[in-house]
């Protein structure tokens, strides 16, 4: 079998992207990553040893600025390019995780009638995602709430591909949330968060009292900034601060964490769950649809979170949430059981299953 794969721009497309052409080459599948030069996914398939492809794509939001104007030129560009290269691969199907990078090749696999299998990693669907599912055979969804914005019929949750790497300390990890002392960690994703910085690290020094510990990942270009403050407070003993975690670095922090404090994009979100961590969850408000907002509700109506809105995120407001955790293992218990039931551990697997049954179709 033959399969194309795209999506991208940032790591929640790429990531479980990735994750399903791995599954697929490890069954003998002839897979061909294509998407976007600029973004995540070149160098992301250099590693894991993907065929790659890339265009000249790039996010379009509108045509009135030169810049739009040069977006615009270069997706009709990317757009023959994908047509091209997806005629001369001759898939049996493509997978897309969306992004703008996506977009070209779905195009293509449109155009030229191949089986498309599309997932949806929010609970609320991107742009291209919205358009690519008119055309799709199916589109594998990773929350609950998602397949309600989708023909009935099309979705299937499937769960979220988290990295593999991840899911081996995830299953080696001896949980201890009971244990003394909690460790807190404090983790903005990949590019970090001013407003989670500034809060968490004051919520530490008014929390001195427990006996807790504290691993913050700043994000690289904050750490700069908040590192005199951090100085300043002197909760070094307790309080260790990190700018960036990659891969199995991070798969650590997640197994040592009693509970996490960060935003609610999916793929965190499924890291949470793959791990079984409750969590106070801060929607980045700027998300398209306020979809981290709609992804931290669900955890949060199971009982495995605690949304505190950013508008409203303050040392206090941090504590409460925190201390809620704290005091209460048993609630701890019941958001490790819920999370339980939510995750999918065999999500690529899923995904692979979906994009099989289209080729098989057509």
């Amino acid at each position: 079998m033959r399969l194309i794969v795209t999506g991208g721009g940032t790591g929640g497309h790429v990531f479980p992207a990735l994750e399903v052409a791995r599954l697929a080459r490890q069954e003998g599948w002839d897979v061909l990553y294509l998407g976007s030069n600029r973004g995540q996914e070149r160098r992301s398939c250099q590693l894991a040893g993907i065929p790659f492809q890339g265009f000249p794509s790039e996010p379009l939001y509108s045509f009135k600025s030169p810049r739009g104007w040069k977006a615009g030129i270069n997706l009709a560009r990317s757009s023959a390019m994908a047509r091209g290269a997806v005629k001369k691969a001759k898939p049996h199907a493509v997978f897309s995780t969306g992004g703008y990078s996506s977009a070209p090749v779905v195009m293509a696999a449109r155009g030229l009638k191949i089986p498309l299998v599309i997932h949806e990693q929010n609970s609320v669907p991107g742009r291209t995602n919205l358009w690519a599912a008119k055309k799709a055979s199916y589109i594998a969804t990773t929350f609950h709430s998602s397949n309600a914005h989708f023909e009935a019929g099309k979705a299937v949750r499937t769960g979220m591909p988290v990295r593999e790497e991840l899911r081996r300390q995830a299953a080696a990890r001896h949980l201890m949330i009971d244990a003394s002392p909690l460790k807190i960690l404090v983790t903005g994703g990949s590019q970090g968060s001013a407003a989670l910085n500034e809060a968490s690290i004051a919520t530490a020094a008014r929390m001195t009292a427990l006996d807790l510990r504290w691993t913050h990942v700043t994000g690289r270009t904050h750490f700069e900034k908040i590192f005199p403050t951090y100085e300043k407070l002197g909760i070094g003993k307790i309080y260790e601060m990190k700018s960036f975690l990659e891969g199995a670095a991070m798969g650590e922090a997640l197994a040592d964490a009693s509970i996490v404090v960060g935003r609610s994009g999916a793929g965190t979100l499924s890291e949470l769950a793959a791990f079984r961590i409750p969590s106070v969850l801060v929607p980045l408000p700027t998300a398209f649809a306020n979809h981290q907002l709609h992804n931290a509700e669900e955890f949060e109506q199971m009982g495995a979170a605690v949304i505190v809105a950013q508008d409203v995120l303050h040392p206090s407001t941090l504590q409460n949430a925190l201390t809620g955790w704290i005091e209460d293992p048993d609630r701890r218990d019941r958001a490790q059981s819920a999370l339980e039931d939510w995750d999918c551990p065999d999500a690529a697997r899923n995904i692979l299953d979906l994009v099989q049954k289209a080729a098989k179709r057509e």
